[in-house]
């Protein structure tokens, strides 16, 4: 960007954050990108959840140290063969309007979730409610789903299993209330319809620029409005990241997290950025539904042909770890204060550089030695800097170990998302925060049914032990047959991951108070300014 368009962007930012936010308490957070979607329903990437944690309220919710409490429902109760749990909601309850919010919205909130017309990309976590799975596939009617709503102030979830889970998935934004009528009248564009737009959370959405800025405003009729301290926050979608850092350093943003790589290392040895430990995994995808990427042995060699270890000192600088499993470092294992998942894994999938020999071995075993007759192939990724660089080393590497030419392909946000969720890619970009810290729930992307699953990968035995875990209790068992999963996964390798995530970020010294979660996103409900 040149000097000149950067005053320009700087000079807006300004004038805004001057203009109509004067005197009040106004929290301004790089959000990064355009959402596609901020229906909790259709939602699938992190910054719709960071909108949607602060914009709508489950029955339970995340507190400031990421522990399950109260939300909506201020007590619950379980019945002895925990197949029945039933939720009482707090009095007064409302919608954002001022309109009374009562159980009958979380029953439709919830029923939209296994709605086959939405597609939800989480619908299978509603398959824990009885007949869930059925009313999806068109075997049952709605009435027949395990969600009851007896009256205005309470929910009765019926489960189809027992479940170790239950609050974890509650907890998510998917399973929020809904206005019948509203979202009837524009079923994928209710959210976007119009401003202010309805909601139950802390805040709602009064203004949306599109690919510009997000406006959020404290909700008045939130049950715990008193204790909101902000009077709103203003997410930004600056994508260029040296413009984003211009803008923190000018005081325009207070939060900002999307930094320029080749500025991460010196941000953080001076002090200036602080490092989020964040439960994720980057990672690349492949096609196996054409060729040549359909044969294990091509994905293997170019996934032992890059040197991860470099990746991470080189390129991403942020306190990154290079991966030698799919599941990221900190996710729980098989005993609560034992060894994480990951290092009670005995199995090594991926050292921390080349493994050049066996790459060259079983590209050759493939047919292709030395890359010889190996075809055109391509790798796309969405456009920012740091995504930039890793694809252009990635095409090295690959050229240098294994003979081979991948050509670049980069695209815009949406477009990609279309491009890769149509498999029309031969390798692609991907990466994936996890939802819940719980191996199973990162997993279950490449079940055969799984929406998130881009790769046309599909492996039985595989989908046998990721399902069963939903409602396994035996824990040292669920962990073992994870693990088991996993070795199937890193054997036949559809996926090919990188670096375990680390999250380096700004934040101005008189902002208290923002809860940034491992799972990257962020609330702003117990936020200050000083």
């Amino acid at each position: 960007m040149s000097s000149r368009k950067l005053l320009a962007a700087l000079a807006a930012l300004t004038l805004c954050a001057s203009g109509a936010l004067a005197g009040e308490k106004i929290l301004t957070y790089n959000l990064g990108v355009e959402p596609r979607t901020i229906d909790p329903v259709l939602n699938n990437a992190v910054d719709g959840s960071t909108v949607d944690y602060n914009v709508f309220e489950g029955l339970v919710r995340p507190d400031e140290n990421g522990v399950i409490a109260p939300g909506c429902a201020e007590k619950w109760d379980v019945s002895e063969d925990g197949l029945t749990w039933t939720f009482h909601l707090r009095d007064g309850l409302k919608w954002s309007d001022g309109s009374p919010l009562t159980a009958a919205d979380f029953k439709f909130g919830f029923l939209r979730i296994l709605i086959p017309e939405n597609a939800a990309p989480y619908g299978y976590l509603a398959y824990m409610i009885k007949n869930g799975k059925e009313f999806f596939e068109g075997k049952c009617k709605a009435e027949d789903v395990g969600i009851e709503a007896p009256d205005d102030k309470t929910l009765v979830l019926h489960m189809a299993e027992k479940s170790p889970l239950v609050l974890q998935y509650l907890s998510f934004n998917p399973f929020v209330p809904a206005k019948r009528e509203l979202v009837e009248a524009n079923p994928r564009g209710w959210t976007i319809a119009s401003m202010p737009m309805l909601s139950n959370g802390p805040f709602y959405v009064a203004e949306w620029k599109h690919n510009s800025e997000m406006l959020l405003k404290k909700n008045p009729n939130y049950w715990d409005a008193a204790n909101v301290k902000l009077d709103g926050v203003r997410l930004l979608m600056i994508v260029d990241s040296n413009t984003a850092l211009a803008a923190f350093k000018a005081k325009n943003v207070d939060v900002n997290d999307h930094l320029p790589p080749l500025m991460v290392a010196q941000l953080i040895k001076s002090g200036e950025a602080k490092v989020l430990p964040t439960l994720g995994t980057a990672f690349t995808v492949f096609n196996v539904t054409k060729k040549p990427f359909d044969d294990p042995r091509v994905r293997k060699a170019f996934s032992l042909a890059i040197d991860r270890k470099a990746i991470v000192e080189k390129v991403t600088q942020g306190g990154q770890h290079p991966a030698n499993g799919f599941i990221p470092e900190k996710i729980p294992g098989a005993v609560v204060g034992g060894p994480d998942f990951r290092s009670e894994d005995s199995n090594v999938y991926l050292t921390p550089n080349a493994d050049v020999e066996t790459a060259k071995k079983l590209l050759a075993e493939a047919g292709y030695p030395d890359g010889k007759g190996f075809p055109s192939v391509s790798y796309t990724y969405n456009g920012n800097p740091g995504n930039k660089a890793i694809a252009e080393v990635l095409q090295a590497m690959w050229k240098k170990n294994l003979g081979v030419d991948v050509e670049l392909v980069q695209q815009e946000w949406k477009v990609f998302i279309d491009t890769r969720n149509q498999k029309n890619y031969q390798i692609a970009r991907h990466a994936w925060i996890a939802d819940f810290n719980d191996a199973q729930g990162m997993l279950a992307l490449w079940t055969s049914d799984n929406f998130e699953n881009c790769t046309g990968w599909k492996n039985a035995e595989y989908d046998k032990l990721i399902n069963a875990a939903v409602t396994m209790t035996d824990m040292a068992k669920r962990a073992e047959d994870m693990h088991k999963a996993e070795k199937i996964l890193m054997d036949e390798m559809p996926v090919m991951p990188i670096y375990y995530y680390a999250t380096p970020y700004l934040m101005q010294p008189n902002v208290k108070g923002v809860y940034q979660s491992p799972f990257l996103w962020l609330l702003f409900r117990d936020a200050d300014i000083e």
